[in-house]
């Protein structure tokens, strides 16, 4: 009865000697039977010495068959060592020492059909120098090289040649190798002053596709790995000279990291390097450039550090100065707010009498007189809101605006900004254009004007800082200021007061006698479009032409 085994491919790997590939048992025996039973026979032939041998055992070296047995899944086919065959670390309990392992690789029956005609190809290629080119002076394969050290070492190379009086050895690399090999190896030729060329028959860039042998030759000799390709064949027959495919990594940076891009390129041996300090043969040097590479990146690290540096310390004096300004907001705030509370107290302590009327006299304030108790920076907004939203004053207010304003008109000794005065005559500018929309609308323009005229009609500074009456006028007669009120401000001392007795009484330096006399000269443009609104508050005013 045939037993089943859950898995009866124990050997995973073999060597096609032929083609020097790797075949995975997993992928080619599960082909069609049309193209695994060829290389069955093949095998066959091989085992009866009717050919070279085809397929060997990728860790012993040892030929191998196709076979086929009943796994868990049915019929699977395997390969296997031939019956009687010296032991390998694949079979079970297995006594084959490493060295017997390495025996096999290298002097038994790994150096196949290919191998030999690799090895021939490249002895044929130096002759053809030797011939032509005289750079060869001497060539020979399988020629023993003894240590100049100990004369007890020596090695066994595929090809040994002098290459412009410099001693060069060739191996053919079809198989896996121990990487000690290869270390001992280029080791060895190096004490004995000896450069050394591993060929490829064929090299995969592909990283998951490259046996750890190839890896350990690339990068052992610069990161640059030569292949005898067919190419490379046709391009040795044309020169007469050995031609090989040189394929290695050219690092270049991304960013601040290094990548590398295969290069590829046909080469003969005189435009190789032959490196006397390690004994390694290249054709590009990717240690240095790497080198460079990582100078680059190195400075453009730098100079990423040194900018993020600046940028982070400009952030920082951002940082700070936005705290320090924040800091100055809150100071300013807390100095005009205290400012601000500093002016509300004054204001009470200058219309405390106001007050105190305002709270023994009038019971159930009205909307009006209710804003007179508001704080000083809300009272003229509150006054004008009032008013937009048509509000008719009553009997009440009439009489409450006519009352105060005559008793703080009377007791009104020393000018001052924000007087009780000032808003009251603020709101009986309003009662007077309560009725005309438009005037409200345009009020806020002409306000100033109007108090400026108010104040020169009760020859007092009402509404405003100056301490002198003159300096209303002296302020429209500005020629930067608003020198289109100014024939408002001198009408209204013409009527109110008396151009001659103003000038004497209230202009005791003269400044505002030159001023007139200038703007008499210069006659300014006028403003007109508010002469109806003055009109309609200060009647006895005359202007010529008023429109609207």
């Amino acid at each position: 009865m045939e037993k089943e085994t859950e898995n009866i491919r124990t050997i995973e790997t073999v060597l096609n000697l032929d083609t020097g590939q790797i075949i995975y048992a997993n992928t080619f025996l599960e082909l069609g039977d049309h193209i695994v039973f060829p290389y069955r026979e093949k095998c066959q032939d091989a085992y009866k010495k009717k050919r070279e041998p085809f397929l060997v055992c990728d860790t012993c070296g040892q030929m191998v068959q196709i076979s086929g047995g009943k796994g868990v899944k049915g019929k699977i086919k395997y390969f296997k060592h031939l019956k009687d065959s010296n032991d390998c670390p694949i079979k079970t309990d297995t006594k084959l020492s490493r060295e017997d392992i390495l025996r096999g690789k290298f002097n038994g029956q790994q150096e196949g059909a290919l191998h030999i005609e690799t090895k021939n190809l490249i002895y044929d290629f130096l002759c053809l120098n030797k011939e032509t080119k005289g750079e060869i002076s001497f060539a020979k394969p399988e020629m023993v090289n003894k240590s100049e050290r100990n004369y007890l070492e020596w090695k066994k190379p595929d090809i040994t040649s002098v290459f412009k009086e410099k001693k060069l050895v060739f191996e053919i690399q079809l198989a896996t190798t121990f990487l000690d090999v290869i270390c001992e190896r280029q080791h060895f030729y190096k004490e004995n002053k000896t450069f050394i060329i591993w060929v490829f028959k064929n090299f995969e860039i592909e990283a998951d596709k490259q046996r750890f042998t190839q890896k350990d030759i690339f990068y052992s000799n610069n990161r640059n790995a030569f292949i005898l390709d067919q190419e490379a064949i046709n391009l040795s027959n044309i020169n007469n000279d050995l031609f090989l495919l040189c394929q290695y990594q050219k690092p270049k940076s991304n960013v601040e990291n290094i990548e590398y891009e295969w290069e590829s390129k046909y080469i003969n041996l005189n435009e190789l390097t032959f490196d006397e300090a390690s004994y390694k043969v290249y054709y590009f040097d990717v240690d240095k450039a790497e080198n460079k590479v990582k100078l680059e990146i190195d400075k453009k690290i730098l100079e990423r550090k040194e900018a993020e540096r600046l940028i982070n310390e400009e952030q920082k004096k951002i940082r700070l100065q936005e705290i320090e300004r924040q800091k100055q907001h809150e100071k300013n705030k807390t100095e005009r707010q205290k400012a601000i509370d500093e002016e509300q107290l004054d204001y009470e302590n200058k219309n405390a009498l106001f007050f105190e009327r305002l709270k023994l006299n009038h019971s159930n304030l009205s909307p009006l007189q209710i804003i007179f108790k508001s704080e000083l920076n809300e009272i003229h907004t509150k006054i004008d809101e009032l008013f937009r939203n048509s509000y008719t004053p009553t009997k009440k207010d009439l009489n409450f605006l006519i009352s105060e304003y005559k008793i703080e008109l009377d007791n009104y000794k020393t000018s001052y900004r924000n007087s009780i005065l000032y808003f009251l005559s603020l709101a009986v500018i309003y009662t007077k254009l309560k009725d005309n929309l438009d005037c409200l609308k345009h009020l806020s323009k002409i306000e100033r004007v109007l108090i400026a005229v108010l104040s020169i009609k009760e020859k007092k500074v009402i509404g405003y800082s100056f301490k002198t009456l003159v300096e209303i006028p002296n302020f429209y007669f500005n020629p930067k200021g608003k020198i289109g009120f100014a024939h408002i401000i001198l009408e209204a001392i013409n009527t109110y007061y008396g151009l001659d007795n103003f000038l004497r009484i209230e202009d005791k330096k003269g400044n505002f006698k030159r001023k007139l006399e200038e703007y008499n000269i210069t006659n300014p443009i006028k403003e007109v479009s508010y002469n109806p609104i003055i009109s309609s508050i200060f009647k006895d005013l005359k202007f010529e032409n008023d429109t609207y």
